[in-house]
């Protein structure tokens, strides 16, 4: 099973200023999206990532990409792990190994 992942910012807290340095971001809101390789079946994991400030490596908010803050994530979080999760989930999609009957009694129920 080929899924694939797409990584969507959802916002970008920032501080208005922190010593010279103005629009510092602190928080990323992040969404990972997997969908099967037939694109059938999609599911996603949420979340929020701290950033730590730095100085000496900062970079604006004017001149922050999507590639520079998902960089972030990738180096910060445990994305295998994160990827196999959703893997499972489709997985579950796939092959349900549950069901759920919904208001089994009422008049004309199968």
């Amino acid at each position: 099973m080929a899924n694939t992942y797409n990584w969507k910012i959802n916002a970008l807290d920032a501080k208005v200023s922190v010593g010279d340095n103005k629009d510092v971001v602190y928080t990323v809101h992040w969404s990972l999206i997997a969908a099967s390789e037939n694109k059938k079946h999609t599911v996603s994991n949420i979340g929020t990532y701290s950033v730590e400030y730095d100085a000496d490596n900062f970079v604006a908010y004017k001149d922050l990409t999507e590639e520079i803050v998902i960089g972030w994530l990738k180096d910060g979080l445990n994305v295998e792990s994160m990827k196999a999760k959703l893997d499972a989930q489709i997985e579950k999609l796939i092959t349900p190994q549950e069901i759920t009957y919904t208001d089994p009694f009422a008049p004309g129920a199968e």
